[in-house]
């Protein structure tokens, strides 16, 4: 027989799955372990036991699914939104903010398919089944949710049908005048034109001359108490203006209340080269009432300055304030598919191609029967009310809202089945498409030439990834770093598995994110411009997301985790450093049990930025506490290094006390009736129960200054079998004994209570781990560093294997294990 020792001092392949346990070839093989429940697996190579949850909050209704949500305005300002069945509630740091509470619409079953994309203090929320929604941040305890309202788009294909739209009104601001005080209002120039009223008679077939000489003005005074905000207006010239060029090259609008003191709206210049007829288009923003609008022109009358004139203003009132008027439809044909209008058409937007062959748009205020609405016009008026037969309708309405969304290139963007929106650059509202670069963007079938609904979409380096349940795609300029546009774009296939409908998080150099099956999880990694591949980063893992995927949550400090509940409750987790090859998957069960299962159901998970520059982990978790089912909103802690042992926070739905000494301690109503571990100035105590008005009370009559209280839970991790020392081949399925066990530790309490405790696979009796000569006279637990030898009691059936398991609210971590164990030669 042979001593060997094995030194294992690299766990970062984590647990692997049942089906490798005897693929020690593998050169994986020597970096993992049979089971990792509790311990993260360190960048570093060692194993440490997790970090216990701080209790935040129960949410508010216990009985019911919750979600959490992150919205992170910067490093900062960080909040954990906690969704629940039609509400929405408020955390930051370790605590609920005030209480602030928004209603919202979705119900319990709609809060898993909820997707979200955040700019600053707002986030769009999407549901596929819900019009889109954005909650907005004011202050730090003033939070609304509101309807979010698209501008001008998108819509369904144009009108084809013989159905025609006819408008009641035009959505000019002025009348259309007759003469220079009727209908109504007042219209007057600087007293050297002749019938300047006759620019507001929708005739743009005619040359009106408001001044002579190159300068002048014409203005329209509503009548008194009658203003309305006008923001946005077109300008006709005369049909011979390319003879003459009367038609001013430069003006300024100004508004008024009082005819006298006037506000600059608008101001143009260099306005040249008008041809006969033209219509020339202009916006500018105003949301103001005003009596008076003022035109200020000059640079006209040609070259001999004789005349200044057109034929033509048009002052659109905006939308917002305008009263709707009828628009009424020939035939319900073409109409929600032959139905006519329906009542969810309220709210949808329809644009109108008028006689001037420009294309407006309105928006729907009310159905008065299948064949007529009412209707707000916004942008600019109509040139007349004849039948319109080119319109569209906007495309969202039941059934076919947006479901996902994203930022890209200062662009917002959302999906629905097939196809991708994208606002206009910088303006996030607007949908309009157009030819300009930075114009809206539409994209039908972006999910490529199959017909698979896209579940996601997201930001990366040069492309903005769609993420579809037959693959990844990924769309983007033509040109390498160039920008999307309307004109310059492609949509690349990647090789990559189908996509489930859960939202991916950037994992720095790559993006994570669940495969169709919610049984594995994939990472996509970029391998030429806008061109990528996918690994499933869990292969070797695959027992451990097998379980379901419900979300993904990343964590970058203070070690690059990835984070995810799981269907069976347990809380996965992977340690992903690429650069390093450093990718290990470990389980996580809380402490306290649901339903009979004897761990805690972590249900939610997100990750937002923390004070202490660490990331804050929040989690909905749901135990039976007292027979009845209880959600709480839990913070895993930041992991113990390098302090004193009393600050070690290693239980879990815990909480701290900080003050003078005291034997008894409360505010644990949330565990009443529970047993907890309970660390006082760096003194164990275990299985004290809370009583039922929430105290725990340290047994003797002992006091402590600094308390960690809460649901007590075990870390534990087995080892495989070692390949090692066989003269003629593998040794793997010979017999072999282990005599003891050799620990590299950091920082671990090894005191004689039993904190950490190594056995035999076969053997069912606990060694402690006892350094005698460092053990505290007090009873308190004490950090070791260093090297402990371990006798192990085994049998020859043991296959060389061990078993670690660390139960004290303390710290722990294991650098390496070396089984010393004979082996049949």
């Amino acid at each position: 027989m042979t001593t060997l020792y094995p030194l294992q001092d690299v766990f970062t392949r984590g647990e692997i799955s049942p089906r490798l346990h005897a693929r020690a070839s593998l050169d994986f093989y020597r970096a993992a372990l049979a089971r990792c429940e509790n311990f993260v697996t360190l960048p570093h190579g060692g194993i440490r036991k997790r970090g216990g949850t701080y209790f935040a909050g129960e949410v508010k209704a216990s009985a019911k699914k919750t979600r959490l949500i992150p919205f992170i305005f910067s490093a900062e300002q960080a909040y954990a939104l906690e969704f629940g069945a039609q509400y929405i509630r408020v955390y930051a740091y370790g605590a609920r903010v005030g209480t602030v509470e928004v209603a919202s619409p979705y119900l319990e079953a709609d809060l898993f398919e909820l997707a979200y994309v955040q700019s600053a203090d707002q986030m769009w929320i999407t549901h596929k089944d819900y019009p889109p929604k954005v909650l907005t941040r004011t202050a730090h305890t003033a939070w609304a949710l509101t309807d979010f309202t698209f501008l001008d788009g998108p819509y369904d294909e144009i009108n084809t049908t013989p159905t025609t739209l006819t408008p009641a009104n035009t959505g000019h601001a002025t009348p259309k005048m007759s003469a220079s005080t009727a209908p109504s209002g007042r219209v007057s120039d600087d007293g050297t034109g002749t019938n300047s009223w006759r620019v507001f008679d929708r005739d743009i077939t005619q040359e009106i001359k408001f001044a002579a000489g190159s300068s002048g003005f014409v203005q329209y005074q509503f009548p008194a108490g009658q203003g309305r905000a006008v923001n946005a207006y077109w300008l006709a010239a005369s049909d011979n203006v390319s003879s003459n060029s009367d038609m001013p090259t430069q003006w300024t609008l100004s508004g008024s209340n009082d005819g006298t003191n006037y506000v600059s709206l608008d101001g143009r210049s260099g306005e040249v080269g008008w041809s006969g007829s033209e219509v020339r288009f202009y916006d500018f923003q105003n949301k103001t009432a005003y009596e008076y609008y003022k035109f200020a022109f000059s640079g006209g009358g040609g070259g001999d300055a004789v005349n200044c004139s057109v034929a033509e203003i048009a002052m659109a009132e905006s939308g917002d304030t305008m009263a709707p008027f009828d628009l009424t439809a020939s035939s319900v044909v073409g109409i929600n598919h032959d139905a006519g209008f329906q009542p969810a058409d309220v709210g949808r937007s329809v644009r109108l191609l008028g006689a001037d062959t420009m294309w407006r748009w309105a928006r729907i205020t009310s159905v008065t029967s299948t064949m007529a609405v009412k209707i707000r016009l916004f942008g600019h008026a109509l040139p007349d009310t004849s039948p319109i037969t080119r319109w569209r309708l906007g495309t969202f309405v039941p059934g076919k809202y947006v479901e996902a969304g994203s930022l890209y290139e200062e662009r917002l963007a959302f999906s629905r089945k097939f196809s991708v929106y994208a606002s206009a650059t910088g303006d996030f509202d607007n949908f309009a498409l157009g030819e300009k670069d930075d114009d809206a963007l539409e994209f039908v079938q972006a999910g490529g030439g199959q017909a698979n609904d896209i579940v996601w979409i997201a930001d990366s380096d040069g492309a903005l990834l769609i993420g579809t349940s037959g693959g990844v795609r990924a769309l983007s300029g033509s040109g390498i770093d160039e920008a999307l546009t309307p004109s310059s774009f492609k949509n690349r296939r990647s090789r990559t598995f189908g996509c489930a409908r859960i939202r991916p998080v950037d994992a720095g150099q790559s993006f994570l994110y669940v495969t169709r099956s919610r049984k594995s999880i994939a990472e996509l990694t970029q391998t030429a411009q806008s061109r990528f591949s996918s690994d499933d980063v869990g292969q070797i893992s695959e027992h451990i997301p097998k379980q379901g995927v419900v979300e993904l949550a990343f964590q970058t400090d203070p070690d690059p985790l990835l984070w995810f509940p799981l269907d069976n409750g347990e809380l996965g987790g992977y340690t992903h450093q690429p650069s390093q090859d450093v990718r290990g998957m470990h389980r996580h069960r809380l402490g306290g049990g649901f339903s009979g299962v004897g761990w805690a159901a972590v249900e939610s998970a997100v990750v937002t930025p923390g004070r202490d520059g660490n990331d804050d982990l929040w989690l909905v978790v749901k135990r039976t506490i007292g027979g009845v089912t209880k959600r709480y909103i839990e913070i895993k802690t930041a992991p113990f290094e390098y302090g004193a042992v009393a600050e070690a926070f290693e239980v879990d739905c815990g909480l701290t006390y900080t003050g003078l000494a005291v034997t008894t301690v409360g505010g644990a109503m949330h565990l009443a009736g529970q047993s907890v571990d309970v660390l006082a100035d760096g003194k164990v105590y275990r299985g004290l129960v809370v009583s039922g008005g929430g105290t725990v009370t340290l047994p003797g009559g002992s006091a402590a200054a600094q308390w960690q209280l809460g649901l007590p839970y075990a870390a534990g991790a087995d080892t495989l079998e070692l390949d090692v020392g066989g003269r003629d081949g593998s040794i793997v399925g010979r017999r072999k004994k282990v005599a003891k066990a050799i620990l590299s530790l950091l920082e671990t309490d090894t005191t004689d209570t039993t904190g950490l405790e190594v056995q035999s696979l076969m053997r069912g009796r606990w060694e402690p781990v006892r350094l005698p000569s460092i053990v505290a006279p007090n009873g308190r637990a004490t950090l070791f560093t260093g090297n402990v030898e371990v006798p192990i009691d085994d049998s020859w059936e043991g296959q060389g294997r061990v078993r670690i398991r660390h139960v004290n609210p303390t710290p722990c971590t294991i650098r390496a294990l070396t089984p010393v164990f004979d082996a049949e030669p």
